[in-house]
């Protein structure tokens, strides 16, 4: 393909073949050491190759990037604090060409051109592996899975922002310029190859990294952060999945079965290697404090520095006082999926009033007895941390005029403010909510260095996922031949780890009413985690609806205390203002190559611009 071409033959490492440096294909490929310097560019921290290697592909490191902005708040579920990118273009369907090129490929972070070169690289490694001599099978066959691994999962990475790909399964194509494949078959030839990684990674005894709990080196392996083979089947079962969701299914429940058992497998797989889900007491470990756990079959972690001065103040600290960020500030539509610990669901007037009538629910009171992980993700008017002095204070004060500070780490700190008084400056919440999921509670450089973690394969979405697609092909209370579960029994036990009833029984016996708890579950438990919202909405094709609803937030005032102002607060619902609503088109499902890449293009087609 021509744009791949122009990226992917413009010079690689300095192992790359270069009859001008003297490098034959026998000097990189024939010593193991050589043919690991020349493969290991996919993943290499050097600074020299940053912008170009897996990292592009990690939702994390992706919202850790120039455009300063999150993809959830390019989304219905969260504000950006500052307005910059993500509500200028990306939320209303407006694309500049120089945002299309910076997010594809720049120089700076482009995805686009570091996924077609780690596919490069995948290839030649692959089509070359004969040529090594002196690698012992072991470690032949985890050069060989990893190869196959990162050519799917890049193949994938392209597909869910792009769509439908050829797929590139050689290096020395005559030209570049293929037809698209639908992303259906682009997602099911991702699967085939990560299957290959799974088979070649299980001969190299590298089905998890690192040693089983209980045992020397547990969670401390060198390798850790390169794909297993329990990896490899539960992305090669994503893969599936998104190739039998409504945007992307071709052959009806047949890819929805596929998915099931693919998600059986991978399930039953982490399972029997010991991987589970962390207690509630450590859940927050999964997300910050911790370079890995026993629950992540596959994680980025991110060594935060000073979360008020850096753009990791777009998650290690809930109001971004940098001023080239944005923040991250959930709705009100979003904090409404969070269900009442008795499992209300709380998403319509119709389910308030109901968990009202049952005394599980006040609107005057709206953040007591909800599900635990509402607390853990969200950070709203009467939070609490170990850093923070009495409450997080985000009201308005109508005898002082004004909005009290918080105390944190004993350092005053504001957190509310008049909506849309800060648009041009730093990245105040407009919502009434900050992000706390990545949060330590603390505020300062002596606070902030601490690992951010993004959860790549985590075991709780294994399960989930398993559910959705276990309901979309057998039913609610069907199941995989490759696991023991049923779709209702995977849910309930990712709530049970958090101490939630199990799904109430009106809604696990008709496929219809299951699906859309299972969908709630899957946003409440991933939430603000490897961008899995802003895809799940896509290939669901639920974004017209959630897209084009108005974004809400809670607008929150002093009061006296009484029987209806039980904690001292008024509490008004309000459309958020109008210059941070969204919009959805839908040429919004696929990112459009730059013409300035398309327009070489013959065969190739490219998505249509949003405009």
């Amino acid at each position: 393909m021509a744009l791949a071409a122009t990226v992917l033959l413009s010079g690689c490492n300095y192992l790359d073949v270069d009859p001008e440096l003297g490098l034959t294909e026998e000097d990189v490929f024939s010593t193991y050491k050589n043919y690991r310097l020349y493969f290991d560019y996919i993943y290499s921290t050097n600074t020299d190759f940053t912008y170009q290697n897996i990292h592009e592909g990690f939702p994390l490191y992706v919202d850790f990037n120039d455009r300063r902005f999150t993809f959830a708040s390019t989304t219905d579920m969260a504000d950006a604090g500052r307005l910059l990118r993500a509500q200028q273009e990306v939320k209303i369907c407006k694309l500049a060409q120089e945002t299309c090129n910076d997010f594809s490929f720049s120089s700076r972070r482009p995805i686009a051109m570091a996924m077609f070169k780690i596919i490069r690289i995948a290839n030649r490694s692959i089509e070359n592996i004969d040529k090594l001599k002196n690698a012992k099978p072991a470690e032949r066959a985890d050069l060989l899975g990893q190869a196959y691994f990162t050519r799917g999962y890049a193949h994938f990475v392209l597909t869910r922002f792009f769509g439908g790909m050829p797929y590139i399964n050689e290096s020395n194509k005559e030209s570049w310029d293929l037809e698209r494949l639908p992303a259906n078959e682009t997602y099911r030839l991702a699967a085939e190859d990560l299957y290959t990684a799974y088979e070649y990674l299980k001969e190299a005894g590298k089905m998890r990294r690192d040693a089983f709990p209980g045992m020397a080196g547990h969670l401390t392996a060198a390798d850790m952060s390169r794909p297993s083979g329990c990896t490899a089947l539960a992305l090669r079962a994503r893969a599936l999945m998104y190739a039998a969701s409504p945007l992307n299914n071709l052959h009806g429940q047949e890819d929805w079965k596929d998915a099931a058992e693919a998600y059986g497998l991978a399930l039953t797989t982490a399972l029997e290697q010991q991987y589970s889900l962390l207690e509630l007491y450590e859940y927050s470990d999964n997300f910050y404090g911790k370079e890995s756990t026993n629950e992540l079959l596959w994680c980025y972690s991110h060594r935060a520095k000073g979360n008020a001065s850096t753009r990791s103040a777009l998650f290690a600290y809930p109001q971004s006082f940098y001023n080239n960020a944005s923040g991250t500030c959930p709705t009100q539509n979003f904090v409404d999926k969070y269900e009442t610990r008795w499992g209300d669901p709380l998403e319509t007037e119709a389910e308030r009033a109901a968990a009202v009538a049952a005394g599980h629910y006040n609107e005057q009171d709206p953040y007591a007895n909800r599900d635990p992980r509402f607390d853990l993700t969200i950070l709203h008017d009467r939070s609490t941390t170990p850093k923070v002095s009495g409450y997080v204070n985000i009201y308005y004060d109508p005898d002082t005029k004004t909005y009290p500070a918080t105390s944190i780490s004993s350092v005053s700190s504001e957190f509310g403010v008049a909506w849309g008084s800060k648009d041009g400056s730093k990245g105040y919440s407009n919502t009434g909510y900050y992000l706390r999921k990545c949060w330590n509670g603390g505020r300062g450089d002596k606070e902030s260095a601490y690992y951010i973690t993004d959860p790549l394969v985590r075991l709780a979405e294994v399960y989930l996922s398993y559910a959705e697609c276990v309901n979309e092909a057998y039913g609610p209370n069907g199941r995989a031949t490759t696991a023991d579960l049923t779709a209702v029994d995977a849910v309930n036990v990712v709530r049970r780890r958090v101490g939630m009833p199990d799904v109430q029984a009106e809604y696990t016996a008709d496929p219809d009413k299951f699906r859309e708890r299972v969908r709630n579950e899957r946003n409440v438990e991933l939430a603000f985690e490897s961008n899995h919202y802003y895809f799940d909405i896509r290939r669901w094709k639920t974004a017209p609806e959630t897209m084009g609803q108005p974004l809400m937030g809670m607008y929150i005032e002093s009061c006296p205390v009484d029987a209806e102002h039980p904690v001292g607060r008024k509490y008004e619902r309000r459309r958020i203002p109008d210059n941070r609503q969204c919009v959805w088109k839908d040429v919004m499902y696929w990112w459009p190559f730059p013409d300035s890449q398309a327009d070489k293009l013959v065969v190739f087609k490219n998505n249509e611009r949003w405009q």
